[in-house]
């Protein structure tokens, strides 16, 4: 980058710090509330409780009042059902947190305080800068997306032109943003694993891969833009298992590195659930495996993908792009993104709770960036100048739209879960009213 170019960034970094701190004001226990507090308990449960058999469900607000649902062992002790993984990069921000209450004078053993909420929020908006780096770099190395013009606006559509935006200034005690740094992370490893499966790059891969399956265990099927990975006919296919055959003792650093990030989990299940392998969600499940709501997934007002973050057409028109063309890993991006749509319409809260659009999907927007990348390099290579000016303004748009709705989702009120939530068409005139309203 030239020097202007880090200006630019620095600039944007603290830009969207403010807005971070801004959204966040006065309402600071979100960001642990919910799946957020279930992530973050782990800290607090090790370093100021010191024993997770000690651990209060919800501790300072409790469970019952709102934030999550209680599991408890056969001693009546209170049993995380959420996994550890997150809590891996919230922890030198708890750290922060918990140095700067000293500081202050606060207690530290309030960890719910809106010290350590702040310290964790910083680590959101971060994690998610670093994980937008990181995919502009992997665009830019791309054989595929060349001009930084390209890789420019796809980073931006990515951010702002989807829910990402919502889960990066506002949400980020959630786990997406942290598995969005992953996602970018991986495929911006996969090209030098290829190239040079070493034992340190081998390493690299098991890690970062154990640690995407460990926040959320569906997204083991990533496993699928591995095995795919630029291939585009059989004969690739048969290549790459040539590849897997010719450097399969690489198969036990990944699977060591891989174990290494999951052990600790396996632990807290040992010690807290009796077992090393155990089920934390007890009755919840894939209910709809047999008739999964894929519709209501995509098109429903409640949270439904297209709907709030339209951007994704735009990727899915990248996929059949490349599919065409035969670039940007598109048989395994269309593959993913089908299994993932089935995993998700086949939950038994196929909406995924209060949540602004379909938030499991956030994390795979880095992979989706690739194809979007390239259906943006095609349009921006057009000589007609009104294609390239009307596309750009349709990425402006998207881009406040979405923003725009997160505010508005923000802002209003709830309930933003169960049977009282839904905004119906006959509030289409009071959802107008409000979304054309100046911030």
């Amino acid at each position: 980058m030239k020097r202007a170019q880090y200006l630019i960034f620095i600039l944007f970094v603290l830009y969207l710090i403010n807005v971070t701190f801004d959204r966040i004001k006065g309402g600071e226990r979100s960001i642990l509330w919910s799946d957020g507090e279930g992530f973050y308990d782990y800290l607090p449960g090790l370093f100021i409780i010191k024993d997770y058999h000690k651990l209060p469900p919800g501790s300072i607000a409790p469970y019952f009042l709102g934030t999550s649902y209680p599991y408890n062992n056969s001693n009546g002790e209170f049993v995380n059902k959420f996994t550890c993984g997150v809590s891996y990069f919230e922890m030198p921000f708890f750290g922060i947190g918990y140095l700067i209450s000293k500081i202050k004078g606060v207690d530290p053993a309030s960890y719910f305080s809106p010290i350590y909420c702040k310290a964790i929020a910083f680590g959101g908006i971060l994690i998610t800068l670093l994980g937008l780096l990181i995919l502009y770099k992997t665009l830019l190395n791309s054989g595929d997306v060349l001009k930084k013009n390209s890789a420019f606006w796809t980073i931006l559509s990515v951010f702002f032109g989807t829910n990402l935006f919502h889960y990066a200034t506002k949400e980020m005690g959630m786990s997406h943003v942290y598995s969005f740094f992953l996602f970018s992370l991986l495929i911006f490893i996969l090209p030098k694993f290829f190239k040079k499966p070493n034992f340190l790059n081998s390493i690299a891969f098991g890690a970062i891969f154990g640690w995407i399956v460990l926040i959320r265990p569906t997204n083991f099927i990533l496993i699928l833009l591995v095995l795919l990975f630029n291939v585009y006919s059989k004969q690739d296919i048969i290549e790459r298992m040539k590849f897997f055959k010719q450097h399969w003792m690489n198969i036990f650093p990944i699977l060591f590195a891989g174990f290494v990030m999951v052990f600790p989990q396996l632990l807290y299940w040992k010690k807290m659930g009796g077992s090393w392998i155990f089920y934390s969600y007890a009755d919840e499940g894939f209910k709809y495996w047999n008739k999964p709501k894929i519709m209501a997934v995509l098109f429903d007002v409640q949270n439904g993908l297209l709907l709030y973050s339209p951007m994704v057409i735009l990727m899915l028109i990248g996929i059949f792009y490349g599919l065409k063309n035969k670039k940007f890993h598109s048989p395994a991006m269309l593959l993913i993104f089908i299994l993932a749509t089935y995993i998700f319409a086949s939950w038994w809260a196929w909406w995924f709770g209060g949540a602004f659009g379909h938030r499991s999907y956030v994390e795979y927007y880095a992979i989706l960036a690739i194809p979007l990348a390239g259906l943006i390099q095609k349009v921006f290579s057009s000589p007609k100048p009104i294609v390239r000016i009307s596309f750009q303004f349709l990425l402006i748009l998207l881009m406040v739209y979405s923003v725009r709705l997160s505010y508005l989702y923000s802002s209003i009120g709830g309930p933003w879960d169960g049977a009282d939530w839904r905004w119906n068409w006959d509030k289409y005139e009071w959802i107008m009213s409000y979304f054309l309203k100046i911030f």
